[in-house]
C-alpha cells in the first residue's frame, strides 16, 4: 500500500502554486515532500477549506517529480501534517484521521493559560486577566517591577505588553474577538545573555522530534526591543546543541519523554528566556517555523519529520 500523506495549511488555493505564500522557505518545504516520495508515499499539499471529513479532502495539490498537479477529485489522506494555526483544524470530533499534531496537544500549545496549569512550575509565575476589567486585581499579584500582558492564545508577538506595571494600566487590550483575553507573567529579565551565545536580550528555542532535540536557535530582538520574533523584526542564528545551557537540556529531556507518551510523539518547539534564576518556559509551540534552506541542521531537522511520520503510519 502505498501510504498517501498530505501538508495541510488554513489558505484556500489560489494561482498555480499551492505553495505559494511560503516564500523564502518554499525550497525546504520541497525538499520534505521529496523526502515523502523517497518514502515510497503519495504526497499532496491540502487546504482545510476542501476537508469533508474522515480524512477526505474535495480538492489537493499532488507533489510528482517535482511538480504540483490540481487534484479535483476527493483523496483520502491516511496522515496529515496540521500547518494550520489555531484550531479550527482538525475538526473536534473527527477520529477518522491520523494528524500530527493530536489536537490535545495542539491545544496546550494554543492555550497558553491550560500550558501553565500543567507545566506552570517551569514557566515565570503567570495569573489570569481576561478582559481589561482584570487587570488590577492581576497586577496586584505580580512581584517583579515589570510585567508582560499577552493573549492567552496569541500568535507572532501580536497584542503583547512588555514594560513597567504602572505603565500596564494604560495598555489597550486587543480589539480582535479572538485575541481579547489576557494572561499576565512576571517579567523574566533576559539581558545578560546566555554564556557563549548571545550577550543580551534573547529567546532561546529548541525544536523537539520523536522526543529528542533536532534543532535549536536564538531568537534576538531589535536595539530597545524586547519582542524577539521574527515577524516583528528579531533576528535567529542557529545554535548546536553541544551549546546549549546543560538546565535548558535537562527541562527540554523531561518534558520530551513525558510528551512523547502523552500525546503520540508531538512535533513541537520550546522557547526559553534565561534569567538570574536560571532558565524559564515562556511558550510552547506546535506550529514551527521550518530552518532557512543554509542552516546546518536542515536534514535533520526533515529527516526527523520523516522518522515521525514512519512511526505513526505503520500504526494504521
Amino acid at each position: 500500500m502505498k501510504f498517501k500523506v498530505g501538508i495541510c495549511f488554513s489558505r484556500p488555493f489560489e494561482g498555480n502554486s499551492p505553495l505559494s505564500h511560503i516564500g523564502k522557505k518554499l525550497p525546504v518545504y520541497l525538499r520534505l515532500l521529496q523526502f515523502c516520495r523517497q518514502s515510497g508515499w503519495k504526497a499532496f499539499i491540502l487546504t482545510r477549506k476542501t476537508y469533508a471529513g474522515r480524512g477526505v479532502f474535495k480538492g489537493s495539490w499532488r507533489f510528482d517529480k517535482g511538480k504540483f498537479s490540481s487534484q479535483k477529485q476527493p483523496v483520502k489522506i491516511d496522515l496529515v501534517y496540521d500547518r494550520v494555526t489555531g484550531m479550527m483544524f482538525p475538526p473536534k470530533d473527527d477520529h477518522q484521521m491520523v494528524v500530527v499534531n493530536r489536537r490535545d496537544f495542539k491545544l496546550l500549545c494554543y492555550d497558553k493559560w491550560l500550558a501553565y496549569q500543567k507545566i506552570g512550575r517551569l514557566m515565570p509565575k503567570t495569573f489570569w486577566v481576561g478582559g481589561k476589567e482584570g487587570l488590577a486585581s492581576a497586577l496586584s499579584q505580580i512581584k517583579t517591577d515589570w510585567v508582560v500582558l499577552k493573549p492567552y492564545n496569541g500568535l507572532k508577538g501580536i497584542g503583547i505588553f512588555i514594560g513597567p506595571k504602572k505603565s500596564a494600566l494604560d495598555f489597550e487590550f486587543s480589539q480582535k474577538s479572538k485575541y481579547c483575553q489576557y494572561i499576565a507573567q512576571e517579567f523574566v529579565d533576559t539581558s545578560a545573555g546566555i554564556p557563549g551565545i548571545t550577550s543580551g536580550k534573547h529567546d532561546l528555542r529548541v525544536v523537539i522530534v520523536n522526543g529528542e532535540v533536532v534543532w535549536s536557535h536564538v531568537r534576538t530582538p531589535p536595539a530597545g526591543e524586547f519582542k524577539a520574533n521574527v515577524a516583528q523584526g528579531g533576528s535567529i542564528r542557529e545554535i548546536g546543541y553541544s551549546k546549549l545551557p546543560s538546565a535548558v537540556k535537562k527541562i527540554a529531556n523531561k518534558l520530551a519523554k513525558r510528551f512523547y507518551q502523552k500525546y503520540d510523539n508531538p512535533i513541537y518547539s520550546i522557547d526559553f528566556g534565561i534569567g538570574k534564576n536560571g532558565p524559564r518556559i515562556l511558550e510552547l509551540n506546535d506550529q514551527i517555523g521550518f530552518p532557512l534552506w543554509g542552516m546546518k541542521k536542515r536534514d535533520a531537522f526533515l529527516r526527523a519529520h520523516i522518522k515521525n511520520f514512519e512511526g505513526k503510519l505503520k500504526r494504521r
